[in-house]
């Protein structure tokens, strides 16, 4: 039987997609979990077994980080959706990772989303680098793809 290879891939190369949104480019993503609870139920009488069944999953929020730009889409999203009176406006989106060559590896669907949290800027003197906002989204489920 021939040994399947296993690739470890570098997360510096992604992407995020939002449908509706122009994104740009991200350099921080984090929240690409699920979690399942996991509840006993013990055995009675003299029996000392315990059976393990598994509930609910919850997905974490994930928490996007980038470069300040003069594109508001990401503010725009969060404003519409949490700040006014609007219907709320749940979107699907995409985190795709790539190899240095530009070729999709990885992509991790979540859907049903809406942001949370957003994060401006820290300003002062005697920052170092870019600007940086950050975005969280709360979402209902995802699911991971290769390419």
């Amino acid at each position: 039987m021939a040994e399947k290879r296993v690739e470890s891939f570098l997360p510096s190369f992604f992407t995020i997609e939002i449908e509706g949104i122009e994104c740009g480019k991200f350099f921080k993503c984090e929240g690409l979990e699920a979690e399942t609870y996991i509840y006993e139920v013990e055995e009675g009488g003299l029996n000392t077994n315990t059976h393990k069944f598994f509930g609910r999953t919850r997905y974490a929020n994930i928490l996007l980080e980038n470069g300040m730009t003069d594109n508001n889409d990401l503010w725009n999203w969060y404003s519409d959706t949490v700040l006014k009176e609007d219907k709320i406006e749940r979107k699907n989106g995409s985190i795709i990772m790539y190899d240095s060559a530009n070729n999709e590896l990885k992509r991790w669907n979540f859907y049903r989303a809406l942001p949370c949290r957003w994060i401006g800027p820290k300003l002062g003197m005697k920052m170092d680098g870019c600007a940086v906002e950050k975005l969280e989204i709360a979402h209902e489920g995802i699911e991971v793809q290769n390419a």
